[in-house]
Parts: structure tokens; C-alpha cells; sequence
């Protein structure tokens, strides 16, 4: 990342836009990391962030659990350049959740995995065969975060902050494009992401339970619930010999 590019205040206007399509993020994440601690009764060792970005989520999450190992997974070169140089002792992995091969980059088993506002990029079909493949990464006893749009959601939306009639993550993207120093990064996106697209896939609570289950999960459990944001945990069973 060249030296003259803002790292702070892209990730700050990141984590911003976050803020404006998932409301409650900050209650959310710390309601999840708190039922972590719960579950495990210390603090997690290792610690995967699935489409996790910038690193702000990563960030927040060792802010909580200093001593622990994590892990930024994403798809793209640009966010995960602006997570190497803002936290350079955090592991970065580059793979793509929309096929199978992401697994063997991805390393494990983690104590902990989290996939916040990633599972609506992912068509349905793709969804189910990720629960399994994510239960795979998981130790014995491991959850699994999951923050989504879920449509059984109570159906009110709380007032977001006024934008102006922008849609913050294409600004984001657009002043992106205006930064010279960005340029090679972005050539790199444009390769990595021929054509990047999102499923809109949301689904019922209901669904993401059974899914899971099917996928080898149990113990599903709402933790939060605002709007149509969800987050919901899963374990993975103890092996018992």
C-alpha cells in the first residue's frame, strides 16, 4: 500500500457505510463475541472473518480478545491491502466463498468463524453447500457467526442516517477511483473480480437453521435481531469416541 494513501480514513468511511445498511452492527458483533465467550468459557485462540474486508470487523474483534490469531478472508485485493497495512499482524487470506475452493487457503480448524453481511452475495444453492464446508474449518465445539438479512425479520426499519440519496458503498467505491495511488489495486480488483455480482439471497431464520443442521451444525440460536438483520450462531458437535 503506498505510503501516501489515507488507510485510517478509507476504513473509517468502510465501516460507515456498514453502519448505514446493517443497523445495530456495533450491539450485534458485541452480543456475538460476548456469546463466544460463553460458549467457550475463554477467550477464542483462533479466529476466521469470512468477506471480512477492510479488517474493521477484525479490528473490533482483537480490541475484545487481544492474544488471539485472526484471520481476514476476502475475495478482494483492495480490502484486504488496507487490512495487511492497518493491521499487519493479522493473517490475510485472498479466496473467493463462492466456490469450494476456499477451504484449503483458508486454513483451520478456528475456534471461532464469522460471516457478517457476506452470505446475500452467495445464490442459495451455494449457501447450503457453504454451511457444510464451513463446519469443516470449525474444531469440535467451534461456532459459527452468521449476520445476515433475514426475511422473517420484523419488517420496520429504523431511520438510517440521511445520505443524500447516495448509495454509501458505491460512493465509497467511486471516490476509490479518484485516488491515483490506489490505481495498481484497483487493476488488481478488476482482474481478481471479472464480473462482481450479488445473489440478494435472503432467507427466512428458518431456513439458515435447517440448512445449517443439514450441513452438520446444531444448537442454532438467534442472538440478535433488529430490523432484518439477524444474527444467528451454530456449533459444531463435539466428537464423541
Amino acid at each position: 500500500m503506498p505510503a501516501c494513501v489515507d488507510v485510517a480514513r478509507w476504513r473509517r468511511d468502510w465501516e460507515a457505510a456498514m453502519r448505514h445498511y446493517q443497523p445495530g452492527r456495533d450491539e450485534m458483533l458485541a452480543t456475538g463475541l460476548a456469546a463466544v465467550e460463553e460458549a467457550h468459557g475463554r477467550t477464542p485462540e483462533r479466529v476466521l472473518d469470512i468477506g471480512g474486508g477492510p479488517g474493521t470487523t477484525a479490528e473490533a474483534m482483537l480490541r475484545r480478545w487481544p492474544g488471539a490469531h485472526v484471520t481476514v478472508l476476502d475475495v478482494d485485493p483492495v480490502l484486504l491491502a488496507l487490512t495487511d497495512t492497518a493491521l499487519p499482524h493479522v493473517r490475510t487470506v485472498r479466496a473467493d466463498i463462492a466456490t469450494e475452493r476456499w477451504r484449503a487457503p483458508a486454513g483451520g480448524p478456528y475456534d471461532v468463524m464469522l460471516a457478517m453481511m457476506t452470505l446475500h452475495y452467495l445464490p442459495g444453492d451455494r449457501v447450503r453447500a457453504w454451511y457444510a464446508e464451513a463446519r469443516q474449518l470449525l474444531r469440535p465445539g467451534g461456532l459459527l457467526l452468521v449476520a445476515d438479512a433475514m426475511r422473517d425479520a420484523p419488517s420496520v426499519v429504523p431511520a438510517q442516517p440521511a445520505t443524500g440519496g447516495t448509495d454509501p458503498w458505491a460512493e465509497w467505491w467511486t471516490r476509490l477511483a479518484g485516488e491515483p495511488a490506489m490505481a495498481s489495486l484497483r487493476r488488481a480488483r478488476a482482474a481478481a473480480l471479472a464480473s462482481p455480482t450479488c445473489a440478494e439471497f435472503v432467507a427466512p431464520i428458518g431456513w439458515h437453521r435447517d440448512t445449517a443442521r443439514r450441513g452438520g451444525l446444531c444448537d442454532a440460536r438467534v442472538l440478535h435481531q433488529r430490523a432484518d438483520h439477524v444474527l444467528m450462531a451454530f456449533r459444531r458437535p463435539e466428537e464423541h469416541r
